[in-house]
């Protein structure tokens, strides 16, 4: 038999969002977390229900009413920005958790198609693809998701740390005078830093699935294509009778057709979890960026500010960027995939094959496009709109002020 035969080896995508449904359980998203077989939620303790509330309680929710009615307190106007940039931050990130809460089912749904599809790579071309190719990039994005993380909350806490004066980490309004004592304003620390770890990893959490996801649905494009254009040229068949390997060759394109039915599930699938969260974070972002600007240009007077907010405005970037990219990676992979059923060795084969190719054909033609909201691509385009929207919205506050 041939090198390029059957191998071993077994493709496991689900290890990409182990680090996901780490975090998730930690935030107390196991409660509404499915079966991937059943689609039924589990059973959790009485302990992780009440950890679940309580933490929820007092980050996802208090957190930025925490923050919001801080603004109100502050006292110049670098404490005004800092103010209104975190806390629309804080209430994203809140909103997308509550989103990506409640589309667990699909979530269980996703992780069903993934494992059909991960079942179908077998050949040892696929396999080195997706080793080389596909496992380092999605790798490479969830690296530069914590670098990113761990990198602002670097800056968050070299910025409180250097500060001239006592303070907290983030303007806040609470229910005491914490100026009044140490423990006070101890307690107002280490809520303030508490809610910080909590949000941050939300933050994490929510904008790392999305690049994943949809690198995840080009890396099994490509390897369709793969599939396809190999039929008819594969030598792993050494001997047979030639109607014996053209029937083979008709059901290999049949189980082809089911796996880009599939993709089409998961593209679907995959848009429905994604959706509002990413309207929400482009809301965000075109926000953030133009609030963080002002703030660094006009108010910001420590050198930690000005290297916060440096670092702030480049992670609005990044947390946008490979969500934009793989969205319009994977729509040009699939505008391309009829290209796959020519480039097989289909002259001499069946009636059956031919018509399966053409229903391949059909399927390919349709357009897909990844959609915020029903309204925003999700786009290179995208990401380019929003860094114009964020300069007309900064020249017009300029032009106010």
């Amino acid at each position: 038999m041939s090198s390029t035969l059957l191998s071993k080896d077994k493709v496991n995508s689900f290890e990409f969002f182990h680090i996901n449904w780490k975090v998730w359980k930690i935030h107390g998203l196991k409660i509404v977390k499915r079966d991937i077989h059943t689609q039924q939620r589990q059973a959790v303790s009485r302990s992780y229900f009440f950890w679940t509330i309580a933490a929820n309680f007092l980050a996802t929710i208090l957190f930025p009413i925490h923050l919001s009615m801080g603004i109100f307190q502050s006292q110049n106007k670098s404490e005004l920005f800092d103010g209104i940039s975190i806390s629309i931050t804080s209430i994203g990130t809140t909103i997308k958790f509550f989103l990506m809460a409640s589309k667990m089912k699909q979530i269980a749904q996703m992780e069903a198609l993934i494992r059909v599809l991960d079942a179908r790579v077998t050949h040892q071309e696929e396999l080195n693809h997706y080793r080389m190719r596909t496992r380092l990039n999605i790798l490479n994005v969830q690296k530069m998701f914590l670098i990113l993380y761990c990198g602002i909350g670097a800056a968050v806490a070299a910025s409180f740390l250097f500060s001239g004066e006592r303070r907290l980490f983030f303007p806040g309004w609470l229910p005491f005078d914490w100026r009044q004592s140490i423990g006070f304003y101890a307690l107002g620390i280490l809520y303030q830093l508490f809610c910080i770890v909590i949000q941050i990893s939300q933050n994490f959490n929510n904008d790392s699935f999305t690049p994943k996801a949809l690198c995840l649905l080009s890396a099994h494009i490509e390897l369709l294509y793969m599939r396809v254009s190999r039929i008819g040229f594969d030598d792993s068949h050494s001997g047979g009778s030639c109607k014996t390997h053209l029937q083979e060759q008709d059901i290999e394109l049949k189980r082809c057709v089911l796996d880009q039915i599939n993709l089409y599930e998961l593209y679907k699938t995959i848009q429905d979890i994604i959706s509002w969260a990413m309207v929400i974070q482009l809301l965000v972002s075109v926000l953030n960026n133009c609030v963080a600007m002002v703030a660094l240009l006009f108010f910001a007077t420590e050198l930690f500010d000005r290297i916060y907010y440096s670092i702030y405005i480049v992670g609005l970037a990044m947390q946008l960027f490979p969500s934009c990219y793989y969205g319009s990676d994977f729509v040009l992979l699939f505008e391309k995939l009829h290209y796959a059923v020519f480039s097989c060795n289909w002259i001499g084969q069946s009636k059956s094959f031919k018509r399966h190719m053409m229903i391949f054909t059909e399927r390919s033609l349709r357009q897909t496009m990844a959609l915020a909201g029903g309204m925003f691509p999700i786009h290179l385009d995208t990401f380019f709109a929003t860094a114009k929207a964020t300069y007309s919205l900064f020249a017009l506050i300029i032009t106010i002020k």
